[in-house]
């Protein structure tokens, strides 16, 4: 068996095909498309990707976007921001010193924008490159 069936085999099943991983259209019975024929929905980190791509497609082919695609990236871009800001809260729990906590605050922040890193003056250092 597959490492991508197993990880399938994990996930919730599909509320649209039931489980079954087909799909009928005009044209005959098809794998479903939210499942990917497999009967159970994949990562939510995979359906995003996935939904992200369609997205793009559908720009990319002149079609409008539905609303109801635009609120779900809102909210996503909202829940993935409220993420780096809670990490950004717990690494500035760590010691000042610990240069791990210090990275992950300025990675964290690269993305969000919440600050403005301005370079640390080390007393008795020249701030000439």
């Amino acid at each position: 068996m597959s490492v991508e069936r197993k990880a399938f085999e994990r996930g919730e099943r599909c509320k649209t095909c039931v489980g079954t991983g087909e799909s009928a259209t005009e044209y005959g019975v098809v794998d479903c498309p939210d499942c990917g024929g497999f009967g159970t929905l994949p990562p939510r980190s995979e359906r995003t990707a996935w939904r992200v791509s369609d997205i793009e497609r559908a720009i990319e082919g002149g079609r409008s976007i539905e609303p109801e695609h635009v609120r779900w990236a809102l909210n996503e871009l909202r829940m993935a921001r409220g993420a780096l800001r809670e990490i950004i809260a717990l690494a500035h729990d760590t010691a000042d010193a610990d240069a791990i906590g210090l990275r992950i605050r300025f990675t964290a922040n690269r993305a969000l924008g919440l600050y403005d890193p301005s370079p640390v003056i080390v007393p008795g250092e020249s701030m000439d490159p």
